[in-house]
């Protein structure tokens, strides 16, 4: 397997190493010793004359770049053996084809961020260095701290039995509430998609042209939590079999696209996301990212909404939410001086002030569990209540598996939505022809 073989090449300086070590201890004269020690001070002091330079290639933008910015200058300040150089790259699609010439011109940074989507085709091309526990902790990085990270974030970046990168910028699906259209219906803030059918049958029948729920022009993230709320495994993370077209799978598709058939719901459209529709008032509810709340905030401020978020809703009483965001990933060209800053720079990030900090910049989610005590972060979420619902599902969420050939499944799965939400195609032929082509792209790429 790919990660194995790299282990192996990383691993040989550290056993050229110790096999030296083991062969001062066996017949060396004190002479050669003391020669070898001083030989290893010099190159220790040449190597310390300056800070070790570490690139970090990322698509933040905007107040999300002011945020990194910050914490990568505390970084550099706290420290003097390593400068992290932080380079936005545009967006993500710009960032990816930036990775893509640097590798095929051996020119890649120390670090980038990545998607999921990225990870597997990076992984295969043998460009990432596989972070396990024993390359983290060998190069400092706190087991307590990799015990900390929230186990559907930790593994978000696993492919084929190895982790090639580590979470950052992280989110949860959550839920936006429009509390004046609640409280015009006299309703409490649905928690289950029940609740919601409910809601958007009273507004239709009260003859209103908001509409109960809201989803993205790609609500695909939507259909998967309800077909696995409703007990489809969807894709299985140990043996990659699928069940999309399942009835516990197609249940959940006919139940979205009878409210978008009943007029409980509608898609973004021309908007592109529902962030500005919600700000205007045209929804009583609508999910999306926890990142997305400096979109909302700023419409909804300029109409006046009185609003909110919650947890998503349940369907079959399942609690369950998908995480998405980014990972940070080591590149195998990197130095074992970079590979030793890099973990330290993650290490730095992880700390809960730190993650904490991030999240408060952002509207992501801290990426360890002790952040939730920060005294600082506490007293932002009892200020900031729209901020508390996405720590709240932290302890459920999970990550969807990823594979040889995921971004073109999730471009299958996203035109499967679309002819269903598009096209009126009907759900159960349009999940049965996308397991199958899902298990095309499976085997096609073992």
């Amino acid at each position: 397997m790919q990660g194995s073989i790299k282990r192996l090449k990383l691993g040989t300086g550290i056993l050229a190493g110790s096999l030296l070590m083991a062969a001062c201890g066996n017949g060396e004269t004190a002479e050669e010793d003391t020669a070898a020690a001083d030989s290893s001070s010099e190159s220790t002091e040449t190597a310390n004359a300056e800070p070790v330079e570490i690139t970090f290639w990322h698509a933040m933008n905007g107040p999300h770049q002011e945020a990194i910015k910050e914490l990568t200058t505390e970084f550099n300040e706290s420290q003097d053996q390593y400068e992290v150089v932080e380079q936005n790259q545009g967006g993500y699609d710009e960032l990816n084809q930036a990775i893509t010439a640097a590798g095929v011109s051996k020119e890649l940074p120390t670090m980038a961020q990545l998607t999921t989507t990225d990870v597997p085709e990076l992984a295969t091309n043998d460009l990432l260095v596989p972070l396990d526990d024993d390359f983290l902790t060998s190069n400092g990085f706190s087991a307590d701290t990799l015990a900390d990270i929230y186990e559907g974030f930790k593994n978000s970046s696993n492919f084929e039995g190895s982790r090639y990168a580590l979470p950052f910028s992280k989110s949860t699906r959550l839920m936006f509430v429009n509390q004046g259209i609640l409280d015009e219906y006299g309703v409490e803030v649905p928690t289950s998609w029940a609740d919601i059918e409910a809601l958007g049958k009273m507004m239709v029948e009260a003859g209103d042209d908001r509409v109960a729920m809201g989803f993205e022009n790609g609500y695909e993230m939507e259909y998967e939590t309800m077909a696995r709320q409703n007990g489809a495994e969807f894709i299985s993370e140990e043996t990659l079999d699928t069940d999309i077209g399942s009835s516990e799978s197609v249940e959940a598709l006919n139940f979205i696209n009878t409210m978008f058939d009943e007029g409980y719901a509608r898609t973004a459209g021309e908007d592109g996301y529902f962030s500005g529709p919600f700000g205007r008032g045209e929804s009583a509810l609508y999910i999306g990212s926890s990142a997305g709340l400096a979109h909302v905030e700023p419409v909804a401020e300029e109409n006046s909404l009185d609003w909110t978020t919650a947890a998503i809703p349940t369907f079959n009483d399942t609690e369950l939410t998908l995480f998405a965001g980014n990972d940070l990933g080591l590149f195998s060209s990197a130095s074992e001086e970079e590979q030793a800053g890099f973990v330290e720079y993650l290490s730095f990030l992880l700390q809960p002030e730190n993650t904490a900090q991030w999240a408060m910049a952002t509207g992501y989610v801290p990426i360890v569990k002790s952040a939730l005590e920060d005294e600082t972060y506490m007293t932002f979420l009892e200020e900031n209540p729209r901020y508390k619902a996405p720590t709240e599902m932290l302890s459920y969420g999970m990550t969807s598996p990823v594979f040889q050939g995921y971004g073109e499944f999730r471009n299958a799965l996203t035109a499967a939505m679309e002819e269903v939400a598009v096209n009126d195609a009907d759900p159960k032929t349009v999940l049965e022809n996308l397991q199958a082509e899902t298990e095309s792209i499976i085997e096609s790429n073992k």
